[in-house]
């Protein structure tokens, strides 16, 4: 008896759960359909509060509409914050070809200024598409003239050689 008491509160979150579900996916294709769900997606990746859900519904775009949003994506990938993973995702999403012949020339504003926070968090998404690229991008560090900039170049020479 103990237990269908247990059982039936979860039973009920569970249905609660599924219509909130089918409510999402009818809202999401409402979304898709707006004519500007770029600009708004773009406005929402500013936004800590919004960016996560605006990553996710990325992958439902065109390739297309995506690219007009790559910008903003390597800027927010240079970056250490809690949506890091869903960025790195969302970037992963983009065709390998395209990705490899367009993200250093995306990065390169970011990294012209950037610290060495922007070369590791860079770095560590580069490694994540292809060694290559983050070979180019360790070299363009190992060179810089900010020693903390060096040494993550250093840091992620190292790792590479223990990853050959």
């Amino acid at each position: 008896m103990l237990e269908t008491k247990s059982y039936q509160p979860d039973t009920e979150i569970w249905y609660q759960l599924l219509d909130k579900e089918k409510a999402y996916t009818e809202t999401r294709q409402t979304f898709l359909n707006c004519h500007n769900r770029v600009d708004l997606i773009r406005t929402a990746l500013q936004n800590p509060s919004e960016r996560a859900t605006a990553l996710k519904i990325l992958e439902y775009l065109t390739d297309k509409e995506r690219q007009g949003l790559f910008d903003e994506l390597i800027q927010l990938a240079s970056v250490g914050h809690s949506d890091i993973e869903l960025v790195r995702s969302a970037i992963l999403l983009f065709e390998q070809e395209w990705l490899l012949a367009n993200i250093e020339n995306y990065a390169e504003p970011v990294l012209k200024h950037g610290t060495d926070e922007e070369y590791r968090r860079l770095l560590e998404l580069y490694f994540i598409i292809d060694r290559q690229l983050t070979e180019r991008l360790v070299a363009k560090a190992l060179k810089h003239s900010d020693p903390e900039i060096q040494e993550a170049g250093e840091d992620f020479n190292n790792y590479l050689k223990t990853r050959q």
